[in-house]
């Protein structure tokens, strides 16, 4: 997640400036999970949670060990925060009824879905190349087809990409 960037702020000689992350917007200074120097901030699980919404912001005052002193009595919080929420990525788990299928026969595949509808699913068979459905719940199923010429063996439905309504995954 990037902080948008605060060029307006004024900074004696001993201040710094620093992005924060922080869970409380009635008690900023007291729920920092991180403070840090880049504006760009990545998902840490031992520190945050999926599906909790954070603010981002940013922080003015003097500098203690490369942090801003939150004991600072002229301290400043930006007026303007920026809600984010990570969100788990996207599965899909693959399910067939009948796996015994003949060359140039077709069988249904299920897919189940983790994450927020809708999904798109990009997926590659043998013969068929790369196939894409998209689904308006957690389950779906689609027919996938054995060619013709394929030999007797087992058949690999591999998933390439999977986009839901909030994430992407590769």
């Amino acid at each position: 997640m990037t902080v948008p960037y605060n060029n307006n702020a004024a900074l004696d000689a001993n201040d710094i400036l620093r992005y924060i992350l922080f869970s409380n917007t009635n008690d900023t200074l007291g729920s920092i999970i991180l403070q840090s120097s880049s504006t760009v901030m990545a998902f840490n699980p031992a520190t945050m949670q999926t599906g909790v919404t954070y603010y981002l912001a940013t922080l003015a005052g003097n500098n203690l060990n490369s942090n801003v002193n939150l004991n600072d009595p002229c301290i400043d919080v930006s007026n303007i925060a920026a809600q984010v929420t990570w969100r788990d990525a996207p599965t899909v788990s693959f399910s067939v009824a009948n796996p015994n299928v003949c060359a140039g026969g077709c069988t249904t595949v299920t897919a189940t879905f983790t994450g927020a509808p809708p999904f798109t699913l990009s997926y590659t068979s043998p013969g068929n190349g790369t196939q894409i459905q998209t689904f308006s719940g957690n389950t779906g199923t689609f027919q996938v087809c054995v060619p013709a010429n394929a030999t007797p063996g087992s058949f690999q439905l591999t998933a390439t990409s999977l986009v839901d309504a909030w994430c992407s995954c590769n």
